[in-house]
């Protein structure tokens, strides 16, 4: 299937937002930790990737790290313009999510069933940007930037 353009200017349905609302409380952050990562890819498939939840989700396949193992996990992503935009959040936790190490160590990656070449994103007004865009997806990296003792990680998929 291909990849969805999720567009992060787009007005959203109450729907969406009652989703976003739920996403942000307690229960919806412990069901999106815990329950997500293991129904994400069957859901997925029959929504056509668009799952349950506030946001579009697409598998990204990246090279482990340590291994040179191919990993596969269920990432949130959003466009700016052609490129999708993918944020190493691990749901608000402390850490950065595995994945974020592997495309440190490995850049080149498979995300949505195409080719990218991913880059960390540095630069501190590109970052604020994206950021910002990324919040009117999801309003919960809001609560995450508030709550951990980290900066994101950004990332942006350029074709390859």
């Amino acid at each position: 299937m291909p990849l969805r353009y999720v567009d992060p200017n787009k007005k959203r349905g109450p729907i969406y937002r009652a989703n976003v609302r739920f996403g942000r409380t307690r229960a919806g952050l412990f069901l999106g930790r815990h329950f997500s990562p293991r129904v994400d890819p069957w859901v997925s498939g029959l929504t056509n990737g668009r799952g349950f939840g506030p946001v579009v989700n697409a598998p990204l396949i990246t090279t482990g790290a340590k291994s040179g193992q191919p990993r596969q996990v269920f990432v949130a992503y959003f466009h700016d313009g052609r490129d999708p935009i993918v944020i190493a959040s691990n749901y608000g936790g402390q850490k950065h999510p595995q994945w974020y190490y592997n495309l440190k160590a490995h850049p080149d990656c498979e995300f949505g069933g195409e080719r990218f070449q991913a880059t960390h994103v540095t630069d501190p007004d590109e970052y604020a940007r994206l950021y910002g865009l990324a919040e009117k997806v999801f309003a919960g990296y809001t609560d995450y930037r508030a709550r951990v003792g980290r900066q994101i990680p950004i990332f942006r998929l350029k074709p390859g």
